[in-house]
């Protein structure tokens, strides 16, 4: 739940993930890690998941490269409305940077190898020995990118109404939803914290978005009196 905490910090859509390697040896490991960057990258794909495979596969060449300056987000957004967390400069270039360590309490551990901000590269193929805990259903774009990609296994928390690419709209995890030798699908797990999920998707949804036009902001501001 701290990625997507995180997240909400910033004025995005609170969805976190991790994504999981086993390795032969018996180990598992996190190697990636993403929360949306839709605000900081001015960009509709950037959902929590495909922020953690680009991070996996090409070192975030299209998220974390190109988000935008922090301050430049902070100040199109409206400053008074940002959480009081964000106040503090060090909190917010902690979140920007938005960097893993496996084991923070050993910097010797040989698992700090692995994950964002180790530098390690992986090839695509390696994703079929991974798993992706995520705390909201993948959206469509979403599950159909952990299709194409061959990814192991997805756990999720909470069902995504609107988007869910999962069985809540379509159902991209089933081997047998598109007639092709090419999708196989993968195995889902829900219900994963759905509790606290929720309660953290909530959370963003009854506050004032600080990063809405003004446009939407008034007109919401109108729905709620």
């Amino acid at each position: 739940m701290t990625v997507g905490e995180a997240a909400l910090e910033i004025g995005e859509v609170p969805v976190g993930c991790v994504i999981v390697l086993h390795l032969d040896n018996g180990e598992s490991v996190v190697v990636s890690h993403g929360a949306n960057q839709v605000n900081y990258t001015r960009d509709a794909t950037r959902h929590a998941e495909m922020v953690a495979i680009d991070r996996m596969l090409t070192g975030g060449q299209f998220s974390d490269k190109l988000k935008l300056p922090l301050e430049t987000v902070l100040k199109a957004a409206h400053l008074k409305k940002i959480p009081q967390a964000l106040i503090s400069q060090e909190r917010r270039q902690e979140i920007f940077e938005d960097k893993w360590v496996n084991d923070p309490h050993d910097p010797e551990s040989w698992k700090n190898g692995y994950g964002w901000g180790s530098g390690r590269l992986y090839p695509s193929d390696i994703l079929q020995k991974c798993d992706l805990y995520v705390t909201c259903e993948p959206s469509i774009m979403c599950a159909a990118a952990l299709e194409k990609i061959k990814i192991g296994r997805v756990f999720f928390g909470c069902r995504n109404d609107r988007f869910g690419g999962c069985g809540s709209l379509m159902s991209l995890h089933k081997s047998d939803f598109l007639p092709s030798i090419s999708h196989k699908g993968y195995p889902i797990f829900t219900g994963i914290l759905e509790k606290e999920a929720v309660s953290l998707l909530r959370s963003f949804y009854e506050r004032e978005n600080f990063h809405a036009p003004d446009a939407k902001r008034r007109k919401k501001e109108q729905t709620n009196k």
